[in-house]
């Protein structure tokens, strides 16, 4: 059960940090509404919980100070008989009591506008559609746009490939792409350059070895997904459940 508070923040930055979004981001960002998974790779933008909410990452909100109670809750179940309907009705009665405090929808609002920004024909076109929003009277768009504008040229290529794949694989499969992105990853210098810039010296400044999205070749895209060892897949068991 993913329950999310007034202060949980949800976002997959790896643009920053010249990456790509992980952990099976693949899975969830395909499957978002319209072009809004797309949006949140490029950008980095952080959803809230009314966000996660709206677009399904999340299933209940409470409050910060309910944590106590739902622990109590959870320690006075009877976890032998009917647990699902005792559970379902602790939290149901918990969200009731935050009723009224959740946080404004952030993106669900702005989908009409992010899905024509992002009806494009490839990444390049995305990112200079996205690049002006660091210009925008909205204050999370302008965030957004600086954000990408800031960030890896060639994490845009990966998110845009990812994303394009991710829409009819298994969650296996997804999970052994990311495998395979993250080994390439490590090959190729714009990580350990973003994880420098970002985490080690801290001096906000990556130097992206491609810096012009347009000059990035699509081998360098393409090889990324790519296995880079001999024989069976380390992950190829994941395919068996």
């Amino acid at each position: 059960v993913r329950i999310v508070t007034p202060s949980s923040r949800l976002a997959m930055p790896e643009i920053s940090i010249g990456l790509y979004p992980d952990v099976g981001a693949s899975w969830f960002l395909s499957r978002l509404p319209g072009k809004l998974g797309l949006f949140l790779g490029l950008t980095g933008a952080h959803m809230n919980g009314r966000d996660a909410l709206d677009l399904g990452l999340a299933d209940r909100f409470l409050l910060d100070e309910q944590q106590d109670e739902l622990l109590e809750g959870l320690l006075q179940l009877n976890w032998q008989e009917q647990t699902d309907m005792q559970l379902n009705s602790l939290l149901k009665a918990l969200a009731q009591e935050a009723t009224g405090q959740w946080p404004e929808a952030q993106w669900l609002p702005r989908r009409g506008q992010i899905d024509e920004w992002l009806d494009v024909g490839d990444v390049r076109c995305a990112w200079r559609a996205l690049s002006q929003l660091r210009d925008h009277t909205d204050p999370l768009l302008r965030r957004a746009g600086k954000t990408l504008n800031e960030g890896c040229p060639l994490t845009a290529h990966l998110v845009w490939e990812q994303i394009q794949r991710a829409r009819h694989l298994s969650l296996a499969q997804v999970f052994q792409m990311e495998y395979t992105l993250s080994l390439n990853c490590c090959r190729h210098p714009e990580f350990s350059e973003g994880v420098r810039a970002r985490l080690i010296d801290k001096d906000q400044q990556p130097h992206w070895h491609w810096q012009d999205i347009n000059l990035i070749p699509e081998a360098v895209v393409q090889a990324h997904f790519h296995k880079v060892w001999e024989g069976r897949h380390p992950l190829a068991d994941l395919s068996d459940y």
